[in-house]
């Protein structure tokens, strides 16, 4: 299938969405964006906190660390051999870091990136290196500081944010983002790090163009298209959510017309369904009607599908029909 007027025309109506969103959201406080205000910032933290200790003791009383608390929980854990779990090292960051009022990165406590970024994108690292990513054939890492890049250019018309590695492989592969583009492809490789997610918002914010979301129809592509448009269930800092992301798929919805084999369908287990009864009740979810109804779509069928199910189609039937047509017809949702 190629590319035609009403691809592009469906694409300029989702940015138009991103436009106005683009307005309310795509700003992120500057005032801590440098590294010297963060520096600053967190001293000024560390400050607070030794003289609320030393006040405490002074009149007596025993001194009391007062941690803001967020209302929301992450929901997914590592091991790691020093804490027991990453989740662990995740609260104890968090907790640092609202209890001196400045984002994790002025902790200096960072994460090597999984992610891959691939398509029409340059940039110059912090370090002064300059990077072609549409050089790489199959897809570059996310850089090690995203906030620290400059130079950022692209000929993008979208950005395509991918679940799985193997997915965003098999399209870089295909030549998508350069045949049904320029666009720029990411993955986060299943739930996203932070990086790929603070490269997502930099670029939307930067690059003006609209975000879409490519995942399996089951609660765990749902949730993963839900962190990179709403957030986290934990509290987190500004500049890692796109508002006006639009979920292209699989929906759960699409299902039905695909037609897909019995074997390619699986039943939904209580974990799942517990899964999906939590993201509905998500305080931003639960305020889109439509990602609503896919989850009662998805509740009430009682089975999931993968991507890769697509294949039992036709080996190309993602690349050359799917894909193109959801984005021809606008079938994503908001």
């Amino acid at each position: 299938m190629a590319v035609n007027q009403e691809f592009w025309r469906e694409l300029e109506k989702l940015n138009q969405l991103f436009l106005r969103d683009y307005e309310l959201y795509g700003h992120v406080d500057t005032s801590i964006i440098n590294a010297e205000d963060i520096d600053r910032a967190t001293k000024e933290g560390c400050e607070r906190v030794v003289e609320s200790v030393v006040a405490s003791l002074t009149s007596g009383e025993c001194p009391v660390l007062r941690v803001p608390r967020s209302h929301r929980r992450d929901v997914f854990y590592e091991n790691v051999w020093l804490y027991g779990t990453q989740s662990t090292l995740d609260r104890a960051a968090e907790d640092l870091s609202r209890l001196l009022g400045v984002p994790r990165r002025g902790l200096h406590l960072t994460a090597t990136g999984k992610g891959l970024v691939a398509g029409s994108l340059a940039y110059t690292t912090h370090d002064g290196t300059t990077i072609d990513v549409s050089q790489a054939q199959q897809g570059m890492l996310v850089p090690e500081c995203v906030q620290g890049l400059s130079g950022v250019a692209s000929e993008a018309r979208y950005i395509l944010v991918v679940e799985k590695d193997a997915t965003f492989q098999k399209l870089v592969e295909a030549q998508f983002h350069r045949s049904f583009g320029p666009a720029v492809f990411i993955t986060g490789k299943g739930y996203p790090d932070l990086l790929t997610r603070q490269l997502v918002f930099r670029l939307w914010a930067e690059l003006r163009v609209p975000v879409l979301a490519l995942t399996d129809a089951d609660p765990y592509g749902l949730h993963i298209a839900a962190i990179y448009k709403f957030g986290s269930l934990a509290r987190e800092e500004p500049g890692l959510a796109v508002p006006s992301l639009a979920w292209l798929g699989v929906l759960p919805s699409d299902l039905p017309a695909l037609q897909l084999p019995a074997h390619a369908l699986l039943p939904l287990t209580p974990t799942d369904h517990g899964k999906l009864a939590t993201l509905a009740a998500h305080p931003l979810v639960s305020k889109c009607p439509a990602w609503l109804q896919q989850i009662h779509d998805q509740q009430k069928s009682g089975y999931k599908a993968e991507i890769q199910s697509l294949t039992h189609i036709a080996q190309d039937y993602l690349t050359s029909f799917y894909i193109p047509s959801k984005i021809r017809q606008g079938g994503w949702i908001t």
